[in-house]
């Protein structure tokens, strides 16, 4: 693959002059990196919804079978709340995995590392710590 270059690559970019961006200002190396982080964060949060999607099986089963068994009302609104958590994790995953999915989809069109609201450059600072933003810090914090 090519090295395309920028007059920006290489350069952190941030303050009040920054350009508004249609293409990324990484080089095909930079992307490259971040892609791999999105891939290897995505295939640990597919492993872990599995897990979670495994005990909710394993639990109705269980459940199946114990279901002769009286159990004490305090152990049920236990295991039913162990089970909201579970659902609730699952949902939040599954939410992760489409903001993981949308950063892929940016590197695939060249955009990113640019800020939607903006059109900004997001610094790669930001990018190394949260990989799948999409939007610069202060507007993640309310600010503008």
């Amino acid at each position: 693959m090519a090295k395309k270059s920028s007059s920006m690559a290489g350069k952190e970019i941030e303050g009040p002059d920054e350009p508004i961006l249609t293409k990324t200002y990484l080089s095909d190396e930079e992307l490259e990196h971040f892609r791999q982080i999105l891939l290897k964060r995505r295939d640990e949060v597919l492993r872990d919804l599995e897990i979670l999607r495994s005990s909710l099986s394993d639990e109705n089963v269980e459940d199946s079978i114990n279901s002769n068994y009286s159990m004490h009302m305090a152990d049920h609104g236990t295991e039913t709340m162990d089970r909201e958590q579970r659902f609730m994790f699952i949902a939040r995953d599954e939410k992760y995995i489409g903001y993981i999915d949308q950063a892929l989809d940016r590197i695939r069109n060249k955009t990113y590392g640019i800020c939607i609201k903006s059109g900004k450059p997001i610094p790669k600072k930001r990018l190394e710590a949260v990989p799948h933003t999409s939007v610069r810090i202060e507007f993640k914090q309310g600010k503008k």
